[in-house]
């Protein structure tokens, strides 16, 4: 799972001493990439600053229940995220460009958990179990990263890409295939050795963290469907396949070579990444005056936590 960079962390301790200057900083340092998010998905800028604003107050308001094993930045994002799907009166929020190229300006991308039969086999309820989310989180994302290191270990990214689409895009098998150029049933048999190589990466990590892994036996899971809203789900909270912010601005200035370079082109401008897009976006426009007005507007209206 992507961890806490150590200037975040830095920050953040600022933060918990009551260090504006440190505050200052961190809205400074996320603001821009969180405005580009935002502005990516909603017509009006000041509704998109409103948003912004608001996820900073949000943030300060959870700042105590932040688990600082995580990643600031998506923890963030997600927070913007929300308020967007609620601006936009609950429609679901596509995260790549090319889900809004494959299906349009249909919101037919609802979780595949949210298809599945009976109230007590679907993936939220599960999400929401106590005994179960930490193994979700801690089993599932170790096995995402472990199966993307892989790849790219190999440099095997065509089969990355290819989990990419399936999973963090949602896209159908048929429509992977002709990105790809691929034979469908190609396209069906990755994703199936895919899924069975999570399922063991989970178990064996269970077995090694004497964690219960019952609900693996369920008859949920049996369901490829449901293994795979699964493993969206946390793909979308980990982003495990997101490039660093620095490899992002290398792409920018074209310093990134051979198959890495495809693989990132590919992430950040055919799938198109929103979270990625938002980097590359606030990278290009670092000299525009408009964030400052933004960072003014945060700093306003969140001053007041730092007061005695």
């Amino acid at each position: 799972m992507a961890e806490l960079a150590e200037a975040d962390r830095y920050l953040l301790e600022q933060i918990d001493r009551g260090n504006k200057d440190g505050w200052a900083q961190l809205v400074q340092r996320y603001q821009g990439r969180l405005l580009a998010f935002a502005r990516s998905r909603l017509s009006r800028k000041a509704e998109a600053e409103d948003l912004v604003q608001d996820t900073f107050i949000a943030f300060l308001e959870a700042i105590k229940r932040f688990d600082r094993r995580l990643s600031l930045e998506t923890f963030l994002f997600t927070i913007l995220r929300r308020r967007i799907i609620d601006a936009l009166r609950g429609k679901r929020l596509k995260l790549t460009y090319l889900q809004e190229t494959m299906h349009g300006d249909r919101d037919d991308m609802e979780d595949a958990s949210s298809r599945l039969e009976g109230p007590s086999m679907t993936a939220s309820w599960y999400a929401h179990r106590a005994e179960d989310a930490n193994l979700l989180s801690d089993a599932l994302g170790a096995s995402l990263n472990a199966l993307v290191g892989r790849f790219r270990e190999a440099e095997n990214f065509r089969d990355l890409q290819i989990v990419e689409m399936l999973f963090y895009a949602q896209l159908r098998n048929k429509d992977v295939a002709s990105v790809m150029k691929m034979d469908e049933k190609a396209i069906a048999l990755i994703k199936h050795r895919c899924l069975n190589e999570l399922r063991d990466h989970i178990t064996a990590h269970a077995r090694l963290n004497k964690a219960d892994s019952q609900w693996l036996a369920s008859p949920a899971w049996e369901s490829a469907e449901f293994a795979a809203s699964m493993v969206t789900q946390v793909w979308e909270a980990q982003r495990p396949t997101c490039p660093k912010r620095s490899t992002i601005g290398r792409l920018m200035l074209g310093t990134l070579d051979g198959t890495w370079k495809s693989y990132v082109e590919f992430h950040v401008n055919e799938l198109g990444c929103r979270f990625c897009r938002a980097n590359l976006d606030d990278l290009q426009k670092q000299t525009d005056e408009a964030p400052k007005a933004l960072h003014e507007r945060v700093m306003h209206s969140t001053i007041g936590f730092f007061r005695s």
